[in-house]
């Protein structure tokens, strides 16, 4: 459990960071699952949350709000956020720089010194 709660906090710190990406603001819209980690620790991560059936995505909105959600062991939880997707720069609100978060296609990569996690777009 305690490990549980490390990931989600990574996550959810990784995901109140400035980022950047590319493209359209409407191809942040959507939804976004985990699929897959960067490096030997996001491995790790995303397959110990697989192994105990958990889930997590991240579902950005036409109206510049979103929502981090997570599922698993009997419990849902949701994490709502302000975001603002503008000439390829993705902003969540209230955050200073250090992580990288991109888009990519289909894919939308969290990674800083090459650990991360990679979600598709649903």
């Amino acid at each position: 459990m305690k490990k549980w709660i490390a990931v989600m906090l990574v996550a959810l710190m990784a995901l109140s960071l400035i980022a950047c990406g590319g493209g359209k603001s409407d191809g942040v819209v959507g939804t976004w699952e985990l699929d897959s980690g960067i490096g030997e620790e996001g491995e790790q991560m995303v397959q110990l949350l697989k192994a105990f059936g958990m889930s997590m995505s991240i579902t950005f909105k036409a109206d510049g709000t979103g929502t981090i959600d997570t599922e698993g062991m009997g419990q849902k939880d949701s994490q709502p956020f302000n975001y603002t997707y503008e000439n390829g720069v993705l902003t969540i609100e209230g955050t200073e720089g250090g992580n990288n978060l991109k888009i990519e296609g289909n894919k939308l990569i969290l990674e800083q010194d090459g650990v991360g996690m990679v979600f598709k777009k649903k």
